[in-house]
């Protein structure tokens, strides 16, 4: 039987994935994507926003990770991500409204914004959306 590794992925809210067996684990790493294999040396890596996929049998399951950090250890996978949500749960129409308000409120001279937090809406938005319809 070929050799696989455990998969983890804990959020804040709770844990999405407990010790689950797969065959490859594909994360948006903060500098480019990166595939874990078995037999992957030690690592910890931050996590950018992106995709985050694993196989199983062949059948590939997507995520839309943002930000956080990832550990490599003895074939076990641990994600621990910002915020994490299934591809198949993010709605599409509810991002593209998360990204106009974003933008209003930074066309907004008069209002008193915080112009990071804006901009990362925008970005966690568009990220989650990519993965949506990387699975359509």
């Amino acid at each position: 039987m070929p050799k696989k590794l455990t998969l983890n992925l804990i959020t804040p809210e709770k844990q999405l994935i407990a010790d689950l067996q797969v065959d490859m684990v594909i994360l948006p790493a903060l500098l480019g994507e990166m595939g874990i294999l078995p037999g992957h040396v030690k690592t910890i890596v931050q996590l950018g926003m992106g995709s985050l996929r694993y196989k199983k049998d062949g059948k590939e399951e997507a995520f839309a990770a943002l930000g956080g950090f990832v550990e490599v250890l003895n074939d076990v996978v641990n994600v621990f991500a910002e915020s994490a949500s299934l591809a198949d749960e993010i709605d599409e129409e509810a991002e593209k409204q998360k990204i106009k308000a974003a933008k209003e409120s930074l066309s907004n001279k008069d209002a008193d914004i915080d112009f990071e937090l804006a901009e990362m809406e925008i970005k966690q938005a568009i990220a989650r959306m990519k993965v949506k319809r990387r699975q359509m």
